[in-house]
């Protein structure tokens, strides 16, 4: 497998064309990205989460991880990690630990960190370890535009110093 069907079968019929890039098996998207010698601010990762009633997708930089208050704050209720068994269910024709960062060929809501906008081309997990998915500014930005998006993440060493998130 290259490209999951569900995320190949959503994108064509969007009339979205991308490039898949090979590189040897990795365990994350990050990994993945470091594989392939792509800049890890173009690497989107997904982070599924849910609020008791519905799945969330969350599509940050690869190298970001994510501050869940200002998702909470965004959304408007109480969201948490969606747990290992939701993941196969809902990703069923993807890898474990490979989702695609393009929650709504899965029929997830989507939220999305605002710094991907300033990237000329993003890559995303294409459904197993061993392909990234390219998709342009202009394709990517189509796929978001009806999603709102934020400050949803930051750096690592950042956590400790939130001061920069603003809370509710």
């Amino acid at each position: 497998m290259s490209v999951a069907t569900t995320l190949d079968s959503y994108l064509k019929n969007r009339a979205c064309r991308y490039d898949t890039v090979e590189h040897p098996f990795t365990a994350t998207a990050a990994e993945a990205g470091i594989s392939s010698s792509v800049p890890l601010k173009k690497v989107a990762k997904a982070v599924v989460l849910h609020d008791n009633s519905h799945y969330l997708m969350a599509v940050i930089p690869a190298m970001n991880k994510l501050v869940l208050p200002e998702v909470e704050r965004l959304i408007g209720c109480h969201a948490e990690l969606a747990s290992e068994a939701d993941l196969e269910r809902i990703f069923g024709d993807c890898d474990k630990g490979a989702i695609p960062a393009v929650g709504q060929a899965y029929g997830l809501n989507v939220i999305w960190d605002g710094a991907l906008k300033d990237e000329e081309d993003i890559y995303l997990e294409a459904g197993d370890h061993r392909h990234l998915l390219h998709l342009n500014k202009q394709q990517f930005m189509r796929l978001m535009r009806n999603n709102p998006y934020g400050e949803i993440s930051c750096a690592p060493d950042e956590l400790y110093d939130m001061s920069h998130i603003r809370m509710m």
